[in-house]
C-alpha cells in the first residue's frame, strides 16, 4: 500500500512538473530563414505570389510524392488558396492562403495543418540590397494553453525550420532554371490566337538590323506579289516568326495572314505537306544527279573507287540510325495545323503556304526600336516561367508600322509568345 502511495504521489509530482515547466515554455514560436539572390525582386515576388509553381519549391512532395494539391479562389495574390491532402499521416491535409500581399515587398500566408498550434503565419520579406535581393520567410505558431503544444514548439526548429530552408533553397534553384529578366516595365496580357492561314518566306540572315530589315523587305515583296497573283486578301499585319536566334545569324519566317476564298478547294495538311517534301527530295535527287554526271565528266568518281562497307561500319550505321529513331520518339511532335491547306495555289519557290499558330498566348505591347525586341521575348518568356506557364512553338511578332514608311525608333509591334 506504502508503495502505491508513493508511485501515485510520483505520478503526481512528474505531472505537476510537467504542466510547472509547460507554462515557463513560450506559448507561441518564431522561425525565420533567409536567401540571397541575383533574380528580379519582380520574378521573386511573382513566384511566390501564387501557387502555380508551389509544389515545385514547398517540400510537401518530399515527404510524400503521392500528396495532391488542388487550387481556389484568386489565381494570384490575396485570396488564392492552395489546399494538399495526403495518405502519409506525417503529410496528412492542411491548406495555405495568400491573406495579404504588398507589390514588390512582402507576402503573407495563414497556414493550416495537422500539427499542433493556431494561427500560423508565414511571412515572406523582399529587400533590395543593390546587387542582390535577400529574400526572408518569418513562420509564427500559437500554442496558447496546449501544454503538449508548447512542448512541441522545443522542436519547431527542426520541423518547420527544415521545410521552411529547403523551401528557400528550393526557391532560388528554380529561379535559375528561368531566364533573368525583369519585366517590370512592360504591361503582360493572356489572349487566345486562332488560326490563320498565312504565306510565308524562310529567311536566315546576319545578325543584324540591316540584314534583317533587307531580308524582311525582299520577303514582304515576295509575299504581296503571291497573295495579288492568287487574287487572296490579306488578314493581318506582318509577322516575323523566330526560329533561331543565334550569335551570329538570325533565322526567322516572314509571313503574311491571308483569308481563304469563297471558291478555295481545300486539302489535308498532311497530305499537303506530304507532297511538298515529296516535291523537295525529288529536287534533290535531281541535283544529285547533276552533280554525278558532273564526277563522270571529270573522271571523278568511277568505278573501283568506292570502297564497300565493313561489318564493323555497318553495325555503327545502323547503331547510329537506331540511336537517331529512338531520340526522334522522345522528341515533341509538330502539332498538326488546326486548318486544311488550299489546293491550287501558284507559289514561287521561296514562298510557302502554312497556318499560324492557334491556341493560348503571353503579349505585350512595344513602340520603339526593333533592336529590343529580343530582350522583350525573353521577358515574356520570364513572365510565363514565374506564373506556372510552360512557353512552346515560336516567338513572333507582328510589325503594326511599314518598314519602308516607318522610321525605325518609330515602330509599333505586338509580341506574343505561345503556351500550353
Amino acid at each position: 500500500m506504502i508503495r502505491l502511495l508513493e508511485l501515485l504521489i510520483s505520478l503526481v509530482l512528474v505531472a505537476l512538473l510537467f504542466v510547472l515547466v509547460g507554462l515557463m515554455l513560450p506559448a507561441d514560436r518564431v522561425v525565420q530563414h533567409s536567401i540571397e539572390t541575383n533574380y528580379p525582386a519582380r520574378m521573386v515576388y511573382d513566384l511566390m505570389n501564387g501557387f502555380r509553381r508551389f509544389p515545385e519549391w514547398f517540400p510537401l512532395r518530399a515527404h510524400d510524392p503521392s500528396v495532391q494539391f488542388t487550387l481556389e479562389g484568386e489565381p494570384r495574390g490575396t485570396g488564392a488558396r492552395l489546399y494538399y491532402t495526403s495518405q502519409d499521416p506525417k503529410v496528412g491535409a492542411g491548406s495555405f492562403e495568400i491573406v495579404d500581399s504588398v507589390d514588390l515587398e512582402r507576402i503573407e500566408y495563414h497556414i493550416e495543418n495537422e500539427s499542433r498550434g493556431e494561427n500560423k503565419r508565414a511571412v515572406v520579406e523582399i529587400e533590395d540590397e543593390g546587387k542582390t535581393r535577400k529574400v526572408t520567410w518569418t513562420y509564427t505558431v500559437d500554442y496558447g494553453w496546449d501544454l503538449f503544444g508548447r512542448y512541441a514548439g522545443l522542436y519547431v526548429n527542426r520541423t518547420a525550420g527544415d521545410d521552411i530552408k529547403s523551401a528557400l533553397g528550393h526557391v532560388g534553384g528554380l529561379l535559375a532554371t528561368m531566364p533573368r529578366f525583369d519585366y517590370s516595365s512592360i504591361e503582360v496580357a493572356y489572349e487566345g490566337a486562332a488560326p490563320q492561314h498565312m504565306l510565308y518566306v524562310p529567311l536566315k540572315t546576319k545578325r543584324n538590323i540591316t540584314a534583317v530589315e533587307e531580308g524582311m523587305v525582299k520577303a514582304i515583296t515576295a509575299i504581296r506579289s503571291t497573295l495579288t497573283a492568287n487574287k487572296l486578301e490579306t488578314a493581318g499585319p506582318v509577322r516575323l516568326i523566330t526560329t533561331n536566334f543565334g550569335s551570329d545569324e538570325y533565322e526567322f519566317d516572314v509571313a503574311i495572314p491571308f483569308l481563304a476564298p469563297e471558291d478555295a478547294q481545300f486539302i489535308d495538311a498532311d497530305e499537303y505537306m506530304a507532297r511538298e517534301k515529296a516535291k523537295e527530295e525529288e529536287a534533290a535527287r535531281a541535283a544529285a544527279g547533276l552533280a554525278d554526271e558532273s564526277e563522270d565528266e571529270t573522271g571523278e568518281g568511277e568505278e573501283g573507287d568506292e570502297q564497300p562497307e565493313s561489318a564493323e561500319d555497318v553495325a555503327a550505321r545502323e547503331a547510329e540510325e537506331a540511336a537517331a529513331a529512338a531520340l526522334a520518339n522522345l522528341l515533341p511532335q509538330e502539332a498538326k495545323p488546326a486548318l486544311p491547306f488550299i489546293e491550287g495555289l501558284v507559289l514561287p519557290d521561296n514562298v510557302k503556304q502554312g497556318v499560324t499558330y492557334s491556341g493560348r498566348v503571353v503579349t505585350t505591347e512595344y513602340a520603339g526600336h526593333p533592336a529590343a525586341l529580343p530582350l522583350l521575348r525573353d521577358q515574356l518568356r520570364a513572365y510565363a516561367a514565374t506564373h506556372g506557364d510552360v512557353v512552346q512553338d515560336r516567338a513572333y511578332e507582328e510589325y503594326l508600322n511599314e518598314i519602308t514608311e516607318t522610321a525605325a525608333e518609330d515602330s509599333e509591334f505586338r509580341i506574343f509568345w505561345p503556351i500550353r
